[in-house]
């Protein structure tokens, strides 16, 4: 199997409102972890959610194409699932990929600027015709593409999905390259943060694998 990472950058004009909020907070960020489109066109969602509870919610109560939403508990971190009517620019972005052969794998991952990532499963032949689909002015990048090896979890290393995502977004950017060919800031533009929060989750999720190797 094939698998590609995409990331998009979506112009203020077409971002949803509460992507764009995510630009008010460092580090706010939403995952959308699964997903159904229903007969009626409602497109029903669940978000896990990293940003104040209250004010996000207050954000979404003002969104005409939000027909209802439920919550799980958390305050900073929370799992929200949502009902909304379909149409303009979503629409659009979702009917690029609708009659090809790509799987989603999620997370969905908003982040502040407009950015919308994501991995998909299918066809390489498929995904240039996918990508000029997609609206003009969203701009489409693919960070990878090579063969699906799974979203296997390191075993015995305690990291959170934040460090595992700094990893990943360094492996990306060549920060582990030898010689090294990216730096802690290229890590923070990956996650939408600063280069000392960057580097912060890089020395945390370093320091347990080294545990982790030591204690072998």
């Amino acid at each position: 199997m094939r698998y590609a990472h995409v990331q998009f950058r979506f112009p203020p004009a077409l971002r949803h409102p509460m992507h764009a909020y995510l630009d008010e907070g460092e580090e706010w960020r939403s995952e959308l972890l699964t997903w159904r489109r229903l007969p009626d066109e409602t497109l029903v969602t669940l978000f896990r959610v990293t940003a104040p509870r209250e004010p996000y919610l207050d954000r979404l109560r003002g969104i005409d194409s939000i027909d209802r939403f439920e919550t799980a508990p958390g305050d900073s971190e929370f799992y929200l699932k949502a009902h909304e009517r379909l149409g303009g620019p979503l629409e659009s972005f979702l009917g690029a990929f609708t009659d090809t052969e790509f799987l989603s794998v999620p997370p969905i991952v908003y982040r502040s600027g407009g950015r919308l990532s994501f991995g998909v499963v299918g066809p390489p032949a498929q995904l240039r015709g996918a990508l000029e689909s997609v609206p003009d002015p969203i701009d489409a990048d693919v960070e990878r593409l090579g063969p699906y090896a799974g979203g296997r979890r390191l075993a015995g290393v305690d990291l959170t999905d934040r460090q595992r995502e700094a990893l990943r977004a360094a492996q990306r950017v060549g920060y582990y390259d030898v010689p090294r060919t990216g730096a802690v800031a290229d890590v923070a533009a990956e996650l939408g943060c600063s280069s000392s929060t960057a580097g912060a989750h890089l020395r945390k999720a370093e320091a347990a694998l080294v545990d982790a190797f030591l204690a072998e």
